[in-house]
C-alpha cells in the first residue's frame, strides 16, 4: 500500500498529512492527501479495487487537473514550507498565476506551446512597461517551481514542458553586458571608505563597509553577526544567523540560520579590522548586534544602500549595490592567493562552479599568461626571445640560400 506520511506547515505550525497514492501494474494513476492515514486507506482501497474490476481504464481512470487546482495545492502544502524571504519574492508574483492563460489548462495537456503563449501574455502585461524590468525570469522560475512539486508529489509521469526557448524569450529587453573586469579596485575602495567616513554622520556605514570588504561576507549576514559570535582574541568571527530586511515594511528581522548550509563558517579577521572591532566593543558594549543605527536598532537595508550609494555617486564610480563589495573580495582575493579552494570557503560558496566566475576575471586581468605560456612551449628554443629575432632569423636563412 502506497501511504506516504508527509509534513506541511499551516500558520506556522508543522502538521501530519498522509497522500495515498494508487499503483497498477507499476503505473500510478491517481494520488490524493488526507489529514489522517485512516482516510487516505480507506480512499486507497474504494479506488485500487475500482481500477482493478476495470482494468481497460489504467489510463483512462487519471483525473483531471487544472493549473488553478495544481497551484491551489501548491500554496497550500509546498508554499508553507518555504523560507520568509523566498515567500514574500513569490507572492508578488502569483497574479501571473491566478490569473491569465494557464489557470484554464489542464495539467495533463500542458506543453511547451502553452508555455510560449504564457510568455507572449506576460509581456502584454501592464507591469511589462516599467522601465526597470528587463525579463521575467523569475516568474519563469516560479513556474518551474510548481511544476517541478507537481511531478515529485502528484503525478510523477508528468513531463515539464520548459524548455531553452522559453528562458530565452523571458527577455525582451536588451541589457548591456556586464564588464569582465566587475570588481572595484582597491584604491577606489580606499577613497570610498575614506569618503563614508569624512561625510556620514553615523560611523557605522564606513566600518561595516570595511568589515564587508576585509572578510566578504553578505550584507544580511554582517548586519546579522552578534557579538557573541566574534572572538577578537583569536581573531575570528562565526557566521551563524543573518537579517531579513521585509519586501513591504523594510523592516529588518534577526533569523537563526543562514542563506544557505555552505553559508555556516568562521571568517578570519584581520589585524586592522580586529582593532576597530575592539574599539567598536569599547564604544557600544558586548553585547548585542555589532552594527546598529543610532537607537541601537538592527540597520535597515535602504539606508545602508543609500549611504553606500552616495559615496559611489561622489566619487564617480559605477557601482550601485552593496553586493559589489563581496564581489571585490573574491576578486582581489583570488588575485593575491590563486586558491580557490579557501576562497570558496571564505566567501560560503556552496560549489565551487560559483567562485569560479571570479577565477576567469584573475585570468582576464593575468598580463603574464601569454609570456609564460610562450615560454614553456618554447617552440623556436630558448635562443629566440620574441618573433622581431624569429623573423631576423628566418630572413637571413632566406638570403643565404639565395
Amino acid at each position: 500500500m502506497a501511504i506516504i506520511k508527509r509534513y506541511i506547515k499551516k500558520n506556522g505550525q508543522k502538521k501530519v498529512c498522509y497522500q495515498a497514492q494508487v499503483y497498477v501494474k507499476g503505473f500510478r494513476l491517481k494520488c490524493k492527501t488526507f489529514k489522517n492515514k485512516t482516510e487516505a486507506c480507506v480512499w486507497h482501497d474504494k479506488q485500487k479495487e475500482q481500477l482493478l474490476k476495470n482494468p481497460s481504464k489504467f489510463y483512462q481512470e487519471k483525473e483531471s487537473v487544472f493549473f488553478s487546482e495544481c497551484f491551489k495545492q501548491y500554496l497550500e502544502e509546498a508554499f508553507p514550507l518555504l523560507k520568509p524571504a523566498t515567500k514574500q519574492a513569490y507572492e508578488a508574483r502569483f497574479r501571473y498565476f491566478t490569473k491569465g492563460p494557464l489557470s484554464t489548462i489542464n495539467m495533463e495537456y500542458l506543453n511547451a506551446k502553452y508555455i510560449h503563449t504564457w510568455i507572449n501574455w506576460l509581456k502584454k502585461h501592464h507591469t511589462a512597461k516599467n522601465k526597470r524590468r528587463k525579463t521575467f525570469r523569475h516568474e519563469l522560475q516560479l513556474l518551474s517551481a510548481i511544476l517541478n512539486w507537481y511531478r515529485n508529489f502528484v503525478d510523477e509521469d508528468f513531463n515539464i514542458p520548459i524548455t531553452k526557448q522559453h528562458r530565452q524569450l523571458c527577455h525582451y529587453k536588451p541589457v548591456p553586458p556586464q564588464r569582465p573586469d566587475y570588481y572595484a579596485r582597491p584604491e577606489e575602495l580606499r577613497d570610498w571608505i575614506k569618503w563614508l567616513k569624512e561625510h556620514r554622520s553615523n560611523p557605522v556605514y564606513w566600518k561595516l563597509a570595511t568589515f564587508m570588504v576585509l572578510t566578504g561576507a553578505r550584507v544580511s549576514e554582517v548586519c546579522g553577526m552578534l557579538w557573541s559570535a566574534v572572538d577578537l582574541e583569536q581573531g575570528k568571527a562565526r557566521v551563524v544567523r543573518k537579517i531579513r530586511w521585509d519586501h513591504k515594511t523594510k523592516r529588518p528581522s534577526l533569523e537563526e540560520d543562514t542563506k544557505t548550509s555552505a553559508s555556516v563558517r568562521l571568517l578570519i579577521l584581520s589585524d586592522e579590522l580586529i582593532e576597530i572591532l575592539k574599539q567598536m566593543k569599547e564604544e557600544n558594549g558586548k553585547e548585542g548586534l555589532l552594527f546598529t543605527d543610532k537607537q541601537g536598532e538592527a540597520l535597515k537595508y535602504n539606508a545602508i544602500q543609500s549611504a553606500f550609494n552616495a559615496g559611489f555617486r561622489a566619487l564617480k564610480l559605477p557601482w550601485r549595490s552593496t553586493h559589489i563589495l563581496r564581489h571585490s573580495y573574491a576578486t582581489t582575493a583570488l588575485i593575491a592567493t590563486r586558491d580557490i579552494s579557501s576562497v570558496q570557503a571564505s566567501l560560503g560558496h556552496t560549489s565551487s562552479r560559483m567562485t569560479e566566475k571570479y577565477a576567469k576575471v584573475v585570468a582576464l586581468l593575468n598580463k603574464d599568461t601569454a609570456e609564460k605560456t610562450t615560454k614553456a612551449f618554447n617552440l623556436f628554443g630558448s635562443s629566440f626571445k620574441n618573433h622581431s629575432e624569429i623573423d631576423f632569423k628566418i630572413k637571413n636563412l632566406s638570403n643565404s640560400k639565395n
